[in-house]
């Protein structure tokens, strides 16, 4: 995975779970915590992405500011894609894998 990547996925990851680590990105993204902090230096000429240190601190982005519409697939929805996976032929699979990937990750 590319940076541009990595970090197109976790602003995607903060506005879905609203708030985060880096040593949870890290982990996540199986990189160090200084890459995940290089990525959201990067990504803050772009967006407001609060950061707090401390005990209680963490990555977050500001109440009311979101960069997509919630077009997020619940737990449900997403589980019931995977299971159809088992049964659809490959061309359709990769579609399906790739709304997952976009939808559901």
């Amino acid at each position: 995975m590319t940076s541009n990547e990595r970090q197109k996925k976790i602003i995607r990851l903060l506005d879905k779970r609203r708030k985060d680590t880096m040593e949870h990105l890290s982990i996540e993204f199986h990189v160090s915590t200084d890459t995940i902090s290089r990525d959201i230096a990067t990504l803050n000429e772009d967006y407001p992405i609060k950061i707090a240190r401390g005990r209680n601190g963490g990555l977050s982005l500001p109440d009311g500011y979101y960069l997509f519409k919630k077009m997020y697939m619940t737990p449900v929805q997403a589980l019931a894609l995977h299971r159809a996976l088992l049964y659809v032929p490959d061309e359709i699979k990769k579609i399906l894998e790739t709304i997952l990937t976009d939808f559901a990750w």
